[in-house]
């Protein structure tokens, strides 16, 4: 589908101006020495010869690897053989250099991701919210993010700069963390800057008193993950949402609200045009009850959680571009005895479609992630599928997952 940009498309020099942005506040940064977040939690000086792979001197690497088995017990696109692994392995690698005692402020992080086997959504269920957050649809090896990041005055303002995925900050819900399905960590675009597709970006974040928290990026859009963030267009992603923490019932039951906008303008994904597009989202979480109230840290106890997320995708959509969506769930940290970091969940995420049949997917999600060690979980989980794409028959979804942490 041919859609020609305007000749005076301002664009190109939104880009450039991005770059040059970019490249300005990281040598003003070093050139001034600006407080790095490490500041906040120094380190007595290193002695000669004491090694800087840990945490506390410098250098830090952890390790992380999550594999699944999920069979789609009926209806779907298939049943046939549809019992899939997959894995997924990340490699982090933190350079703090203030622990380091260097010039340069701030600290640096890299993400190498390696991805193996194959999900369920494309061959079997045929759903549009994706069955699985780990699922690439392709075995992959890339360098998933490389960002530096650095603290001003006093750690109120942060910047970071470089490959970044936009649900690390942006349209995220920590009570919804321990879901599969995609739906639950973000909002269902198939266009935004996140996994496996993350790209270039700056992002600010700046902390407004005690209780608020204002949040601001540009992503270069349509990007794809294998590469060093660039798309090679001239389309550009803006996001801003404010933060606002909160505690109910004399400050024993904690919550937090979040409302934002975001823009994505005009671009070409796999050879096809797409109109620019426009989606706000209103995000909460709230305890209900908890164990031990008078522990801050505790995080036992019934909590929700819920997002809606009104999605403008314009005339020309690709085949599974989405609408309007939403998500809401109940969660329960250490229902058991003696087990105190376990997680019981259940959550429904819906999502319009324009693919035809019902023209909505709706996904209900019931698991149980029990940590077996420090290092180790195990978790068993069940979803239904109703109209999966809104076309096919409903499915039913069921496997485990395990991670196992350095």
């Amino acid at each position: 589908m041919e859609n020609a940009l305007p000749e005076n498309d301002s664009r190109p020099l939104l880009r450039t101006w991005l770059e040059l942005s970019v490249i300005f506040i990281m040598m003003l940064a070093a050139s001034l020495g600006a407080p790095s977040l490490a500041a906040q939690d120094p380190c007595p000086p290193r002695a000669d010869g004491e090694d800087l792979w840990t945490p506390e001197r410098g250098i830090s690497f952890e390790a992380a690897y999550c594999g699944e088995v999920f069979t789609n017990a009926r209806g779907g696109i298939s049943t046939k053989d549809a019992t899939r692994y997959q894995g997924l392995l990340d490699l982090l690698l933190t350079i703090d250099f203030e622990r380091l005692r260097s010039p340069v402020p701030g600290r640096f992080v890299m993400l190498a991701q390696h991805t193996h086997g194959r999900g369920l959504t494309e061959d079997f269920v045929g759903d549009t919210q994706v069955l699985s957050n780990i699922d690439s649809f392709d075995n992959i090896m890339q360098v998933g993010e490389y960002w530096w990041e650095s603290g001003w005055l006093d750690g109120q303002v942060v910047i970071r700069l470089g490959k970044q995925d936009f649900n690390t900050e942006f349209q995220c819900i920590d009570g919804a963390e321990s879901f599969i399905q995609s739906t639950f960590g973000l909002s269902p675009s198939t266009a935004f800057p996140t996994y496996p597709d993350q790209s270039m970006a700056a992002v600010a974040l700046v902390q407004l008193g005690n209780s608020m928290r204002l949040k601001a990026g540009v992503w270069i859009a349509f990007a794809r993950g294998a590469t060093w963030g660039f798309s090679g267009s001239d389309s550009m992603l803006c996001v801003g949402e404010l933060e606002r923490t909160y505690s109910l019932a004399g400050g024993t039951l904690p919550g937090i609200m979040a409302i934002g906008a975001v823009y994505e303008s005009a671009g070409m994904i796999d050879g096809q045009q797409v109109s620019p597009v426009h989606e706000y989202f209103f995000q909460f979480e709230q305890f209900l009850y908890r164990e031990c109230p008078c522990e801050q840290e505790s995080g036992q106890g019934l909590a929700v959680f819920g997002g809606y997320y009104p999605r403008f995708p314009g005339d020309q959509r690709t085949v599974k571009a989405i609408g309007d969506s939403s998500v809401a769930g109940v969660t329960y940290t250490g229902l058991l005895p003696g087990r105190d970091e376990d997680v019981l969940g259940i959550g429904i995420a819906c999502a319009e479609l324009f693919q035809g049949g019902t023209n909505r997917e709706t996904v209900t999600e019931f698991f149980y992630r029990a940590l077996l060690t420090p290092r180790l979980s195990l978790q068993p989980d069940v979803q239904y599928i109703a109209s999966p794409s809104g076309i096919y028959r409903d499915a039913l979804a069921v496997g485990v997952r395990f991670e196992l942490r350095q």
